[in-house]
């Protein structure tokens, strides 16, 4: 299976940047998560809308998850007259679900003999020209941007391009525990509604974690929608296709999606004005920007712009990249381990989770017993500038907190102040704590707490139950025979002839 390959290296990209004139080059997975902070300004922190579910689902929050609504980060890479966007990678780890997402869209867009060859035993069989066959991109341009989207699907029922996305998305009890995915694996999804195993379920979850950049990817590869296949990671329980009109549902309370159309167009916009001041300060280097939506009554965005060495930022990007390797190599089975040897690493963990506890026990403890002020100071300064972006604004003249039901013959502005804060020790205090921010959203999830704790043992609970439930259920599917399978070969209807 082919490896990604980023923004600041692809060349074919970065040429068509220059030939079409465009300083800013990015793909959708790298720009995403900085774009959704301008939602969230622009937005005023909407609440999402679950008006989609039935009446009788618990919804116990309306807010996206702690880890959307994190600082996100990003590196401008300086490529020789243009600016290329990479998605910060210094927290990344290994995980089953990026690499069986790679195979899947394989089983899901591959005839079964094809698919067949990507299997270690049978790789020999794939052709050189398959190896190296190009991937097939949408390239979309707006005002300093060249973006580039990457095609999964086409259907010519379908819509405008005709495009949509394929996503793989694991249940639940997988999601939050990636690490030890197997202990999830027994939990089904057994009906259409209900807190647990649902496809509800998972559609809420999908509300507050992923319909804002899928949204967003969408309209960045002229989309149409996506077709989401639900898994465990052993069983695909069945698919749905979500179209843009009812992922804006959800994300702007309207299915006419131009409220979504021109958001996105503003964020953009605005995202370009905040590149341009970077890099007036700091022409043709390469930067790490975090953004980062805060507020509640007046929401506004930090954004923080540090100027690095293409070798600091490599160090960056490769932090983990032994321990994501290793991971794969294992799941693989490239490597096997002796009885000895996963013991040993039995007991590391358990050592390394204790000494964390105590680390984060005595961080703590120090935060209390210090002030915000003599805790920061410790941090180095570093060359960093530091603006605040607030806005407001305007629909057919008239200042309001945010769009609602816009039309396209409606007209929305927006206001905006970019200003820097010039004081380097306060913008040095707000960049670490907007960086230690950013670390504590990614590993929220993460820490033992009662609720975490109490959430985690019933997804076991029920992935035990699950399994024992699929075992009685094969049982009763290999007494009834092999399934029927529908062989169904779509054609296009012909042209209706005009008299």
């Amino acid at each position: 299976l082919k490896q990604y390959i980023t923004s600041s290296r692809d060349e074919t990209l970065l040429a068509t940047a220059k030939e079409q004139g465009k300083k800013y080059t990015g793909s959708t997975s790298s720009t995403t998560a900085a774009l959704g902070h301008f939602h969230f300004l622009l937005s005023q922190w909407r609440p999402i809308n679950t008006g989609a579910l039935s009446q009788s689902f618990p919804v116990e929050f309306n807010t996206f998850t702690t880890l959307q609504r994190g600082p996100s980060a990003i590196f401008l890479r300086w490529r020789d007259g243009t600016y290329a966007i990479d998605a910060d990678k210094e927290f990344d780890t290994a995980n089953i679900l990026s690499m069986l997402g790679k195979s899947m869209e394989k089983l899901l867009t591959l005839p079964p003999e094809d698919f067949e060859k990507y299997r270690k035993e049978n790789s020999n069989q794939i052709s050189e020209e398959e190896r190296n066959e190009a991937e097939a991109f949408n390239y979309t341009a707006i005002g300093d941007f060249l973006l580039r989207s990457q095609l999964d699907a086409h259907d010519p029922r379908l819509p405008g391009t005709g495009m949509f996305d394929l996503k793989t998305r694991a249940v639940v009890s997988i999601r939050m525990d990636t690490k030890e995915y197997e202990q999830g694996m027994g939990y089904e999804i057994r009906g259409r509604h209900g807190e647990y195993e649902s496809f509800e379920r998972e559609y809420y979850d999908m509300i507050r974690a992923a319909f804002l950049k899928y949204s967003l990817q969408v309209r960045m590869g002229r989309m149409d929608g996506i077709f989401v296949a639900f898994h465990n990671t052993q069983r695909i329980f069945g698919f749905q296709y979500i179209s843009l009109s009812e992922m804006d549902y959800a994300l702007h309370g309207t299915e006419d999606t131009t409220i979504g159309d021109s958001e996105f167009k503003l964020s953009l916009e605005l995202l370009n004005r905040v590149l341009d001041k970077a890099t007036a300060k700091y022409p043709e280097k390469s930067l790490r920007l975090h953004f980062e939506t805060r507020g509640d009554e007046t929401p506004f965005m930090y954004i923080f712009a540090e100027p690095m060495e293409e070798e600091q930022i490599q160090a960056i990007q490769e932090s983990n990249k032994a321990a994501v390797l290793e991971f794969e190599q294992n799941v693989l089975g490239m490597t096997t381990k002796t009885d000895e040897e996963i013991l040993e690493e039995k007991k590391n963990a358990e050592w390394d989770s204790l000494r964390t506890k105590v680390e984060e026990k005595a961080l703590s403890t120090e935060q209390a017993d210090a002030t915000t002020e003599t805790s920061e100071a410790a941090s180095p300064k570093v060359d960093v500038l530091a603006m605040t972006l607030t806005i407001r604004n305007k629909i057919n003249g008239e200042y309001i907190e945010r769009p609602v039901d816009l039309h396209k013959d409606d007209k929305w502005t927006v206001e905006y102040a970019l200003a820097e804060i010039p004081q380097a020790e306060r913008a040095s205090l707000l960049y670490e704590a907007t960086k230690r921010r950013r670390f504590q959203a990614l590993s929220n999830a993460k820490k033992e707490t009662p609720w975490n704790n109490h959430f985690m043992e019933n997804l076991r609970k029920l992935s035990i139950k699950g399994r024992e439930w699929r075992e009685g259920q094969n049982k009763i599917d290999e007494a009834e025979g092999p399934p029927k399978v529908l062989e169904v070969n779509y054609a296009p209807p012909p042209p209706v002839k005009k008299d």
